[in-house]
């Protein structure tokens, strides 16, 4: 059997959503929180892949998440530039803090896969640290928005299996395990035992023998309003809880004429820059006599009008998108 934390995590919140999301291949659907988490862990892989003992100034890591953003999910473009800005407060109060003990890491978004018996377990280290004295710390950033209590970090599997997944991958016992809770700017640490490494694998033992006896029975609990699969509960499908939406970060006017005013000029100057390319591009064409010329994301054409038109190489090329307004 293959699992993942999230697999074990979602079983044990609740049988029917695991059977739901990981039997039948349902997928989670786009929201906020999943677009947010991602695009900041996109950032922040982005912010240390880079090969120098400096880190890149601030600008461009503000840069680089406007690059690497993921717009799926939000119910409106005021909700998404709400949680834009907060994570870009996010990356700015992140990299005050630990920019100037900027290290290269041991290990970066490293996907793996280990056997340890019972079942294959498969997930992502975010991030491996080296410290000057040689030690080892594991590093899993968090975008919740509120912070769990300590007992429940100090239960929670996650951290126990990527220790596990170190010692396997790289032959070494981190000293420390930690969640960086990004929004709080918190890290908690733990340390991971013999014991507790132990009794983790004997907890993930008894969830792949519940999985394997197909028991997938529905659990209400305090998450069921944020479910995917509400309207297929037994429990819940004929007097379901009102679905709940997390709401938007609060951004003040303040803020928002800050952020419309800097926006305003990066498209200001990305238009430019494209006035720029497309006469570059219109000058190759007319000079060697061609209607049509390609890159390796995408290609450029003139087409019946003798307008320049360009689109990335898989994509149908709309005359009505940015392209055929400029």
């Amino acid at each position: 059997m293959k699992l993942s934390y999230s697999a074990i995590s979602s079983y044990e919140t609740c049988p029917l959503q695991y059977r739901l999301r990981y039997v039948d291949g349902r997928p989670a659907l786009p929201s906020p929180a999943l677009s947010f988490g991602n695009s900041l862990h996109k950032a922040l892989e982005w912010f240390y892949s880079v090969p120098t003992p400096d880190p890149c100034p601030l600008p461009d890591l503000l840069d680089y998440l406007d690059q690497c953003w993921s717009s799926d999910g939000y119910s409106s473009p005021e909700e998404e530039t709400k949680y834009f800005c907060q994570a870009k407060s996010a990356l700015e109060i992140y990299y005050r803090k630990y920019a100037g003990d900027f290290r290269v890491p041991a290990a970066l978004e490293h996907r793996f896969k280990i056997d340890v018996g019972i079942c294959e377990l498969s997930g992502v280290i975010d991030r491996l640290d080296k410290d000057p004295e040689g030690g080892f710390e594991i590093i899993d950033y968090k975008t919740n928005r509120r912070l769990p209590p300590a007992w429940r970090l100090e239960k929670d599997l996650q951290l126990t299996i990527y220790h596990i997944a170190a010692g396997r991958i790289w032959d070494i016992a981190p000293e420390k395990v930690t969640f960086h809770y990004l929004l709080m700017n918190h890290r908690h640490t733990l340390q991971v035992t013999p014991d507790r490494a132990r009794r983790a694998l004997e907890e993930i033992k008894d969830v792949v023998r519940s999985i394997e006896a197909e028991h997938f029975d529905p659990c209400e609990n305090s998450l069921c309003p944020w479910c995917d699969f509400l309207g297929e509960c037994p429990l819940l499908k004929d007097n379901p809880p009102p679905a709940r939406r997390p709401a938007a970060p609060p951004l003040d006017v303040g803020q928002a004429v800050d952020e419309l005013v800097a926006t305003h000029k990066q498209v200001a100057n990305c238009l430019s820059r494209i006035e720029g390319l497309k006469g570059i591009v219109e000058g190759y064409l007319s000079k060697h006599s061609l209607d049509r010329v390609g890159g390796s994301r995408g290609v450029a054409y003139m087409d019946e009008d003798g307008v320049l038109t360009w689109g990335e190489a898989d994509e149908t090329i709309d005359k009505n998108s940015i392209n055929g307004l400029i």
